[in-house]
């Protein structure tokens, strides 16, 4: 699991969106508009209008290849850039492209082609982009407000206006399937250490993914490495000495960068942000560790080929785990300490289902909790057990025999704990049960 933690700079809207370098340009406007009469004449803001700081305020960052390159409108640089502004945070999530995905007719397709298909059967570029965040939402739990799209060509341009980016090259990647012209194939080789990349060779740096060991996930990781660098030099530009860049920049953004925030939300946002010096960064590559994380490698028939995907380790659609791990990102170290803990206690867990429970919650939950190391067992009692039926989650301890037991206990506490805070558990009851096994009464589904 990728995890990274540093202050971030004056203005954390400008790295939001340099983040996947869909706003570049956008910066350059909400950051020049008092400098350059061109930028205030385009759209101006009164300077009188006050400006508030929402809660939490999220845009779906989105990378594509575009008209010049096949496959143009597959969304291959999927991230979620999360704000939460009362606890001075951006949470940086990126998505597998790989990653299987089903629509409500139960068909399924990789994660980067919900936005081409909702085109395909005649949806407008909004509708599409409303597809796949309705998609990702079901996946992360996290509900999209903006998007900001580039595609490749302006991705080029925007770094080779910058003058490079340098990034430090983890290892040897010499990939002799990177993508050529008309379904081709093209060597890419680039040796390890800090190096400073022009803009074709930085784009491909970001797409190459089949020699690596973690194939798309290793993408993921040097695609937040490319973007953090790119916001670091789109931080150098002087308003003055490098008006020529800045104006390059808007070019580039007027023809390559679709989004659904205006300039005055650009600079709305700014004004909210410039003044944020205690922010941190937390970044998630979503199922980063292929080995023990919470998503598994498959096989899937798309058409007359068998292609590659990603899908929940727990079970098909099951996405408990992941926004679990998405909900704790700003303390990954200590969460995943504590799941270890978990899985080793082998706590044995009986579950009643209130009756709003649909099968597929029951099925989720169930697998979610088995992957957590718990016992589970459905069939032993059920809601007539109950004197009292609770109105709200409830955790029953029951009368475990090992209570008192150096230990035993101490794994009993951190299993009926967990368990108390998931599913935020009533456990003020003395209500007996004929059991000495923990009973957890569910009324409503799990949420993160």
């Amino acid at each position: 699991m990728l995890s990274k933690k540093r202050t971030i700079t004056s203005a954390l809207m400008a790295f939001v969106l340099a983040s996947v370098c869909v706003g570049i340009g956008a910066w350059a406007l909400s950051h020049y508009s008092k400098d350059i009469p061109l930028i205030q004449n385009i759209n101006p803001v009164k300077q009188s209008e006050a400006v508030s700081k929402p809660a939490v305020e999220t845009v779906l960052l989105l990378g594509k290849g575009g008209e010049n390159h096949d496959g143009g409108d597959l969304t291959d640089t999927i991230m979620i850039a999360q704000i939460l502004n009362e606890k001075k945070q951006i949470h940086l999530i990126s998505i597998p492209r790989d990653f299987l995905v089903f629509d409500e007719r139960g068909n399924y397709s990789k994660i980067n082609a919900v936005y081409v298909q909702a085109k395909n059967t005649g949806k407008s570029d909004e509708e599409a982009i409303q597809a796949l965040k309705d998609v990702l939402t079901k996946i992360t739990g996290i509900s999209l407000d903006h998007y900001a799209q580039i595609d490749f060509d302006g991705f080029v341009s925007l770094v080779d206006t910058l003058g490079g980016v340098e990034v430090d090259v983890k290892e040897l990647i010499d990939d002799p399937y990177y993508p050529g012209p008309n379904y081709s194939y093209q060597r890419f080789t680039i040796q390890p250490g800090i190096q400073v990349l022009d803009g074709a060779t930085a784009l491909k740096y970001a797409r190459s993914r089949y020699t690596s060991k973690g194939g798309d996930l290793d993408r993921s990781r040097r695609q937040q490495q490319i973007l953090s660098s790119v916001r670091d030099k789109a931080f150098t530009l002087n308003p003055i000495l490098d008006a020529p860049k800045i104006l390059s920049i808007i070019s580039t953004a007027q023809s390559s960068l679709t989004t659904d925030l205006s300039l005055n939300d650009m600079r709305r946002l700014y004004d909210t942000y410039k003044d944020s010096q205690d922010y941190e960064l937390f970044s998630l590559v979503v199922g980063e560790n292929l080995l023990t994380g919470n998503i598994k490698e498959g096989y899937r028939q798309f058409g007359n080929s068998r292609g590659y995907i990603l899908e929940p380790r727990i079970g098909e659609q099951n996405y408990l785990e992941i926004q679990e791990e998405i909900a704790n990102i700003a303390s990954q170290e200590e969460y995943n300490t504590k799941i270890e803990s978990l899985v080793k206690s082998n706590q044995k867990l009986e579950i009643i289902w209130g009756e709003e429970i649909s099968t597929l919650d029951k099925t989720h939950i169930v697998q979610f909790l088995r992957a957590r190391g718990f016992v589970v067992d459905t069939t032993n009692l059920n809601v007539l057990d109950l004197e009292i039926i609770p109105t709200e989650n409830t955790l029953y301890r029951g009368n475990n025999p090992y209570s008192g037991v150096e230990g035993e206990e101490s794994l009993l506490n951190t299993s009926m704990s967990y368990l108390s805070s998931i599913f935020q558990a009533n456990t003020d009851t003395s209500q007996p049960l004929a059991t000495d096994i923990p009973v957890l009464y569910i009324s409503t589904p799990l949420t993160f």
